[in-house]
């Protein structure tokens, strides 16, 4: 695989989990697939703001990871290093917590999904 490709799959996981944050947020009843499985439908208001607050940095990082691959700001990948480390460390911290969640639903679809991502950004890091 080649660090573009690692770069755009690793976008396209990071605005889902950005889209599906903001669903979240508006009031989307996924509550048993994120923040513990707290919720079993709508998050509560505390949690909706977590997601509300979630959705522009995980865009964010779509968009470092996007320069990071080249996609973006040709020229700038070095710049990302750094960035992109931190973004893999962010990614795993999530991961591990899907994982750890009493929530069968967000062990058995967000820790895959969180484990992917970190693959690539971590492929991305070491290869970009």
């Amino acid at each position: 695989m080649t660090p573009e490709t690692a770069a755009l799959l690793a976008a396209i996981i990071l605005l889902g989990l950005a889209v599906f944050h903001a669903a979240l947020a508006l009031g989307a009843p996924w509550g048993a697939f994120a923040w513990g499985g707290e919720a079993k439908g709508a998050l509560p208001p505390r949690l909706q703001m977590g997601s509300a607050l979630m959705t522009p940095l995980l865009g964010a990082m779509a968009l470092m990871v996007l320069v990071r691959g080249g996609w973006l700001y040709a020229g700038q990948e070095r710049a990302m290093v750094w960035p992109v480390w931190a973004i893999f460390c962010f990614l795993v911290t999530m991961m591990f917590g899907s994982f750890r969640s009493p929530s069968i639903a967000e062990k058995r679809r967000m820790g895959p999904v969180l484990l992917a991502g970190a693959a690539l950004v971590g492929y991305l890091a070491l290869n970009g």
